[in-house]
């Protein structure tokens, strides 16, 4: 699940029983450029027209956030950075069109517009962090079934162990694994060099980066997305006995 997702759905949840119980991916997301607009650093963005996934989710945060720090509003704020808010496959479209001078977008969507429509990769989001890491997938769970069937949570966690330490050592396997997924369940599959560049930009990793969430959650807060009433994120992540758990130096 995507971070805002797991925040709010701990926030959201009767006795914030939704938690986190591991990391499942760091980093994936970029700033890409149209070939036809000038932007090379952050105060080009003004007067730009810039697209990001939906509003909340984590591009979409990490774009306001960048603005913010660079002086910059969007323009239902009263600045001159026109934000939209649309689907990735939109984002493409307008892309296509030149409708919009750059997208902060997560893989693959980031290597699809540098690779299919030349657009210019201004910099990886990680680049921005402390680091250079931030969590953009995570494992989350119902605690009442965790806490009822704590012998499957412990098989469950072991497995998704092995299976990141499996892709970070078989990066070739994964891609075929990841394009026979897409080829199943949407009837198309992408380039074997798009994804192994969008999987290279990728960390897939068990660590959830909990800094990084808490970093998340506070720009979240700030932009509004996060209620009036404050946040406690204090029992967000789950403990559990990490003895049984095989040990994770990825």
């Amino acid at each position: 699940m995507l971070v805002p997702d797991a925040i709010n759905g701990f926030l959201n949840s009767e006795n914030n029983n939704i938690k986190i119980l591991a990391g499942a991916a760091s980093g994936g997301a970029s700033f890409i450029v149209h070939p036809d607009s000038e932007i090379n650093i952050a105060s080009d963005f003004a007067g730009k027209k810039i697209a990001a996934p939906q509003i909340g989710n984590t591009q979409d945060v990490s774009l306001r956030h960048y603005l913010s720090e660079n002086g910059l509003k969007p323009a239902e704020k009263g600045g001159s950075v026109v934000v939209y808010n649309i689907a990735n496959p939109d984002i493409y479209t307008l892309f296509v069109k030149g409708e919009i001078d750059g997208a902060w977008v997560a893989e693959p969507w980031a290597t699809i517009l540098e690779s299919e429509l030349n657009g210019v990769r201004l910099f990886h989001e990680e680049e921005l962090w402390p680091n250079e890491e931030f969590a953009s997938v995570l494992l989350i769970g119902n605690i009442d079934y965790v806490d009822k069937n704590k012998t499957l949570l412990g098989d469950f966690i072991r497995a998704h162990h092995e299976t990141v330490i499996w892709i970070q050592t078989n990066p070739k396997d994964t891609r075929i694994v990841f394009n026979d997924f897409l080829d199943s369940h949407f009837g198309q599959s992408l380039s074997d060099d798009v994804v192994d560049v969008a999987l290279s930009n990728i960390l897939i990793t068990a660590d959830p980066k909990p800094a990084s969430v808490f970093s998340f959650a506070e720009k979240a807060d700030t932009l509004g997305y996060l209620g009036r009433n404050g946040y406690d994120l204090s029992e967000l992540f789950y403990s559990f006995d990490t003895n049984s758990i095989p040990e994770d130096d990825l």
